[in-house]
């Protein structure tokens, strides 16, 4: 990888290989009857939406996005399979939808009528095919199940929408044992039972997420939608041992911009929150809070140049951090890793989530296109 001329010194790496071995995995220990949506959403939770879609399309049956503009992305660059939009829609949408072949996500009555009635005024030629979004407890958004019936009947009886999917959303799957699991569960599958949906072989019932997935079995319905689970990473601790193979693949890595070597009691960054104990060399990492590594990092992570550990100094700045290599050996052009493994050494996203007071998913996503992804 040394001689790839990257756009940027600084750039995320996605093990291509792990990302698809992370999804037969999952194929295998759900079996052939449930299908598999992986939801890329948020730029395929930081790995890169359209790559990550290219490199998986023949391994999965849906793909889940939050929006219009990440479907309409998607279909630009050549995805065929479906695609469910999974946040909420407008009515100035609804031609565009149609136009890339989008499934939408309905959550009311009012939306129902919407999407019908827009659809009607714009002549389309074919129904949208939405899926209903079902409040078990999550209490974001949904139909309580007390109306979903009377949305249910009036889909039905409108010739401009079809109706092809029913879910729900776990609020607290990746609990172990939480009482309100069950209650949730219980909730939507009687439901579907009440109303014979899971009958139903023209409507897909779905509400496993990763942690779902991974010990509800009973969940998994007719399809799942693993999202941190696909990306590498456990939603809990107690997995069973046939997913144990998947294993995350992202890593962000970085060439050293800069050297200089400072006197004891020099400060380093802004506001000098560090200050050098012993003379020091300290390398310049061009990555900052301005492409997503947090400002939360300054003097608590490290960095891994040639296998050794070496620690972040002073304040992460918005395009660039610090470290401190002491009396050891680092020259511009150098590759530093900030977040994967090198020469045995590792750092995970939970470390760095950990520090940062948050969960592997915001720091995924918070990572930004001006850091190529490349897909080795």
């Amino acid at each position: 990888m040394d001689n790839v001329p990257y756009a940027h010194p600084a750039w995320i790496e996605i093990d291509t290989a792990q990302l698809r071995k992370n999804l037969q995995i999952i194929r295998q220990y759900i079996g052939k009857h449930p299908k598999l949506l992986l939801p890329v959403k948020a730029n395929a939770y930081g790995h890169g939406l359209v790559p990550t879609a290219q490199h998986t399309a023949d391994l999965v049956d849906y793909f889940g996005v939050s929006c219009l503009q990440e479907g309409a992305i998607l279909r630009e660059a050549g995805i065929v399979n479906p695609i469910l939009v999974m946040g909420a829609i407008h009515a100035e949408q609804v031609h565009a939808l149609a136009q890339y072949n989008l499934e939408v996500t309905i959550s009311s009555l009012y939306k129902a009528k919407l999407l019908a009635e827009k659809s009607e005024q714009i002549h389309l030629s074919a129904p949208i095919k939405v899926h209903l979004e079902i409040d078990s407890g999550m209490n974001r958004t949904g139909m309580r199940v007390s109306t979903a019936p009377a949305v249910i009947e009036y889909i039905r009886n409108n010739s401009c929408i079809e109706l092809v999917g029913i879910y729900s959303h776990f609020a607290t799957a990746a609990t172990p044992d939480d009482p309100f699991f069950n209650e949730q569960s219980e909730t939507f599958l009687q439901f579907l039972q009440h109303h014979n949906l899971t009958d139903d072989s023209s409507v897909l019932c779905h509400f496993a997420n990763s942690a779902a997935v991974a010990c509800h079995p009973e969940t998994h319905l007719d399809m799942v939608r693993p999202g941190l689970l696909s990306y590498g990473y456990y939603p809990r601790n107690d997995l069973p041992s046939d997913l144990h193979g998947i294993q995350p693949c992202f890593a962000v890595k970085a060439r050293v911009s800069y050297f200089k070597t400072i006197m004891v009691g020099h400060g380093v960054s802004y506001n000098h929150s560090y200050k050098a104990k012993k003379q020091s060399r300290i390398l310049t990492i061009p990555l900052g809070y301005g492409d997503g590594y947090r400002r939360a990092l300054s003097n608590k992570s490290t960095v891994i140049l040639k296998g050794k550990h070496y620690p972040v100094v002073g304040d992460v700045c918005m395009d660039q951090f610090m470290v401190d290599i002491g009396d050891d050996s680092g020259y511009v052009g150098d590759v530093v890793t900030i977040i994967g493994e090198d020469n045995g050494a590792s750092i995970t996203m939970e470390q760095i989530s950990d520090t940062c007071d948050t969960i592997p998913y915001e720091i995924l996503c918070g990572f930004n296109d001006r850091l190529p992804r490349i897909f080795t």
